[in-house]
């Protein structure tokens, strides 16, 4: 009897958690921006084509998955903090000649952005290349 009653109530527990885990999945995906990027660009090592990017927070951990045009996804750590305006949510690029790299993102309602670390291509292009300019992309709620 004591053995039915623990497995009925493992049962009950796996079922709250599936629920409790399958909302929390929900509201985080509910949460996500928009972005139209407009040129292709790099990010964590990889060239991306122009489109509409999902971009979400993840555990608010400065850990960021960004979904483009085609499902592909990729989460991309930006640890470096800058300041923002929590008004303007936007992606940011640093701009080399016609090459374009994701450098921070800023999500709504947080006055705090966060910076992408320099990746190799950031490296490499910016000692190509000498005048760099910062593009924004602006995210809009989904």
């Amino acid at each position: 009897m004591t053995f039915r009653k623990n497995i009925k109530t493992q049962m009950m527990l796996s079922a709250g958690l599936s629920a409790l885990l399958g909302t929390a999945t929900l509201s985080a995906q509910q949460e996500a921006e928009v972005a139209e990027v407009p040129f292709a660009f790099h990010a964590q090592q990889q060239t991306f084509p122009a489109g509409e990017y999902r971009v979400s927070e993840k555990n608010s951990s400065s850990v960021f998955q960004l979904t483009g045009p085609e499902g592909k996804s990729i989460f991309v750590s930006a640890p470096l903090l800058e300041t923002t305006d929590p008004q303007k949510p936007h992606l940011t690029f640093t701009r080399y000649s016609g090459e374009y790299v994701l450098s921070a993102i800023s999500m709504p309602g947080n006055d705090v952005g966060h910076a992408v670390s320099q990746s190799a291509i950031d490296k490499n292009l910016t000692h190509k290349i000498v005048l760099a300019a910062r593009v924004s992309v602006p995210l809009k709620a989904r």
